[in-house]
């Protein structure tokens, strides 16, 4: 019985000494993957104090750097605003906010139903490039640009009321 015992214990003991030697650990579980931030998710984050409007999103190079740019329209307080975001949007771009009251003076709308789309801007003697429209339908739209030597947007108008 003895010469029995050993000889199951020679053979079990290096399969037991095996198993304990394999790595039976899970490997933790791999991180999440980052979060995509988009352009509104920016805007939501920086300017919490705004309503923004995503029907109102538009995409185009507004600053003519080879990546698109973003811009939509939000209400903060008694003011439409225009926040434009620097793409690709992500934790470390660039934002730019327009601020427009509508009281129907000179720097401001004449309504809160104000709208945005795309344009090109011309100037005399130099190549169109793009900009934003701001309109109400009431009032002489306001026309958004990237200023390259600002190295920000600005805007321009031809009056204020439409009479």
């Amino acid at each position: 019985m003895k010469t029995a015992v050993r000889i199951l214990l020679t053979l079990a003991l290096p399969g037991l000494l095996g198993c304990a030697a394999t790595d039976i650990s899970v490997p933790p579980p791999a991180p999440p993957p980052a979060k995509h931030l988009g352009a509104l998710d920016i805007l939501r984050l920086r300017e919490p104090g705004t309503k923004w409007d995503p029907s109102s999103l538009i995409k185009a190079d507004l600053d003519e750097d080879g990546q698109e740019d973003y811009a939509v329209t939000g209400i903060r307080g008694d003011k439409l605003v225009v926040g434009i975001v620097n793409g690709p949007a992500g934790e470390s771009c660039r934002h730019w906010i327009l601020e427009f009251p509508w009281d129907g003076t000179q720097d401001a709308l004449c309504s809160r139903k104000a709208g945005i789309k795309l344009e090109q801007i011309e100037e005399e003697g130099e190549p169109a490039r793009p900009g934003i429209n701001l309109h109400d339908d009431q009032c002489d739209a306001f026309h958004i640009f990237w200023d390259p030597e600002r190295q920000a947007y600005d805007w321009w108008r031809l009056r204020g009321a439409l009479r």
